[in-house]
């Protein structure tokens, strides 16, 4: 991993010192040059000038950003540099190129140890910096790099040097990015005026979730989504975030969602472009296209939306999905009722790959509620007992159940309803009432299908968990197990394998049974890949306090943010923003962020490799605790940050 780290940053060093510097990534706008072969100024006099320097890259935190690069040099009288930001994209690049940074008479080619010295030591030569315009709000923030150790006091002197040297100075406010930053800011005691992230937030009027383009029939819904009258050749545009949603060509929520909440690790998985536009359902751009067949483009910094023609629709439609049925491997031979962390992935065909991926997440050294399983082969007998396997078998051949979403709801529904309300084995019954006596308190059943949590299928939030007590009688848990089996019928979860065409008949519950975890203070989701930048890697974190759901819709309610990144032998916390649960008060602390970094560092490298480069990364979902603080992990499954949409789940 570390040699990974030097030999991305020695890539990233050789093109910034190259002779022919390169526009920012992804299309970064850059304005006529006014401003000499050099590139840059020592004051912006006025928006002419800020539009000549200033870009917007693609891999910014927040969309709808304007940027540009500054360097203070303390040796040269605190001479400043605004930087022409599209061309110089590295303060690196420019300090060696223009001002022919030098390092023991040499020019300075070391592009980690000039990170290291001008970004980490006191006794560094530059202060580098940027300045960020936040669109959406009108707010100008002055920033450092989240790894920046710049001491208070030459933070606010740097902060009013460049306030001096701006048009928008009175305006200019500073952003802490990390927990050593905001506790710099608190040090200074008013001195150097903040910008307040709730209100930042609160302006932000577009949300990228996941990127990418679209063509589809625009479909704009108020009120609840009825998810039967849906297709997958509509673009969505949704009063409200929903907390489920079948196949379709894209979502747009006239809401924030929480980055991380379920439905938004379904658009990824399915490579289905999501986004937020406050107001979306009566935004006049939408509503002159409503009805018609357009074409949506989901962008990092905006989106556009036009018109589109039948015949470009149906060649992107045709890439979508899947070309082949796969069938997920079923084992129906083992019975007994297993532990947990004795499980392997290998074991999936038994036990599903929840409860398979947990038992390697105990093989690591991670700690999870342990807890055990009840094979598939016990839910496969549920159904041949009560003839229920021939009932399904000839609904899913019945015509008007494959073509029609209506009669497949109301078909659906009626074969849940049977399960649950078929007797469960009483053997069964005793065995998992025993095991839930050793353990008092709580216990929670869930969802463990051999076709959820694979590589390019991670079937978030598909199926249902049922609580039961420790003492439950046989026929409590008897219906919460039968409920947990019956979710496998849920409508969502049905579409969804549908569309990735998994065979139906090959898919199993098992159940995963866990005691629940006391004290739990927060909940969290994480990737081991940063979506934002790969060039920049790091962890991202999604947050909310007890009472909240990180995993849940939620309507404008943001969790805590906090990007980590990995490049250096220390990790680095760049707060991107604050639960809008805890009036701006941190759910993390430094130490828990340490402690967080290591243990999700230890679930990449040892998870990921597995994967067969199906997925880049491992979609974490875990629990912190008061009484000791510590992390619980309940769920790890495999995920593709960075993917080609369209690309479906394969078989192993």
């Amino acid at each position: 991993m570390l040699l990974f780290r030097l030999a991305l940053v020695a890539l990233l060093a050789f093109a910034a010192c190259g002779p022919h510097p390169a526009p920012g990534r992804g299309g970064a706008r850059v304005a006529a040059d006014p401003l000499g072969a050099a590139g840059f100024v020592e004051r912006i006099d006025g928006p002419e000038t800020w539009q000549a320097l200033a870009y917007r890259p693609e891999y910014q935190t927040s969309a709808r950003t304007e940027v540009v690069k500054l360097l203070i040099d303390r040796q040269d009288g605190w001479r400043t540099y605004f930087v022409q930001s599209g061309r110089w994209e590295l303060h690196y690049g420019f300090a060696r190129r223009v001002l022919g940074f030098r390092r023991h008479g040499d020019p300075y080619r070391d592009h980690l140890l000039f990170n290291v010295e001008q970004y980490r030591r006191p006794a560094r030569r530059f202060i580098l910096a940027s300045l960020v315009r936040y669109l959406d709000a009108d707010v100008w923030s002055f920033e450092l790099a989240a790894g920046d150790t710049l001491d208070a006091e030459n933070l606010a002197r740097a902060f009013h040097h460049i306030r001096q040297r701006v048009f928008f100075g009175d305006a200019l406010r500073f952003r802490p990015l990390s927990p050593r930053q905001e506790r710099h800011a608190r040090a200074l005691r008013g001195s150097v005026p903040l910008v307040d992230l709730a209100r930042l937030a609160a302006q932000v009027r577009y949300q990228p979730l996941v990127t990418g383009t679209a063509y589809g029939y625009l479909r704009v819904v108020r009120g609840p989504l009825d998810v039967s009258a849906l297709r997958p050749s509509d673009v969505v545009v949704s009063e409200h975030v929903p907390a489920e949603l079948p196949p379709v060509s894209a979502l747009v929520t006239a809401r924030l969602q929480a980055p991380l909440a379920h439905v938004a690790i379904l658009c990824r998985n399915r490579g289905t472009p999501d986004m937020a536009l406050r107001d979306a359902t009566e935004d006049t751009r939408i509503l002159g296209l409503e009805g018609r067949l357009v074409k949506l483009v989901v962008g990092p910094q905006d989106f556009a939306l036009e018109p589109a023609s039948r015949a470009e629709a149906e060649r992107a439609w045709r890439q979508r999905r899947p070309d082949r049925v796969v069938a997920p491997p079923l084992d129906t031979r083992e019975s007994e009722l297993r532990e947990v962390c004795r499980l392997r992935v290998d074991d999936t065909p038994f036990a599903g790959a929840k409860a398979a991926q947990l038992g390697e997440v105990c093989a690591l050294g991670v700690e999870t509620p342990g807890g055990f399983v009840v094979p598939v082969a016990h839910y496969l007998q549920h159904l041949r007992a009560h003839g229920l396997d021939r009932a399904l078998v000839s609904m899913l051949v019945d015509p008007t159940f494959q073509t029609d979403a209506g009669v497949r709801a109301t078909r659906l529904a009626e074969l849940r309803r049977r399960i649950e309300g078929a007797s469960v084995d009483r053997r069964l019954l005793e065995g998992i009432r025993r095991r839930l006596r050793a353990s008092p308190g709580r216990w929670i059943l869930r969802s463990s299908t051999n076709a959820e949590d694979l590589p390019g299928f991670n079937g978030a939030g598909l199926y249902e968990s049922v609580v039961v007590d420790a003492d439950a009688s046989e026929a409590e848990i008897g219906r919460a197990v039968a409920r947990v089996w019956a979710s496998v019928w849920l409508q969502r979860a049905f579409e969804e394998r549908d569309w990735f065409r998994i065979e139906p008949t090959a898919v199993a519950m098992a159940v995963l049974v866990q005691p629940y975890v006391d004290e739990v203070v927060a909940t969290g989701v994480a990737l081991t890949a940063n979506p934002f930048d790969e060039a920049r890697p790091g962890f991202y974190v999604n947050l909310e306090p007890r009472g909240g759901s990180v995993t849940g819709a939620g309507d404008d309610e943001l969790p805590e943010q906090v990007l980590i990144y990995t490049w250096s032998e220390s990790p680095e916390f760049e707060v991107i923003s604050r639960s809008s649960r805890t009036g701006g008060a941190p759910i993390l602390s430094e130490e828990d962020l340490g402690a967080l970094a290591a243990l999700l560092g230890r679930l990449h490298d040892g998870l990921v490799s597995r994967y067969g480069g199906q997925a880049n990364a491992a979609d974490v979902e875990f629990l912190l605790t008061q009484a000791p603080r510590r992390f619980v992990v309940v769920q790890a499954r495999p995920i593709e940050v960075r993917r080609t949409p369209g690309q479906g789940w394969r078989s192993p």
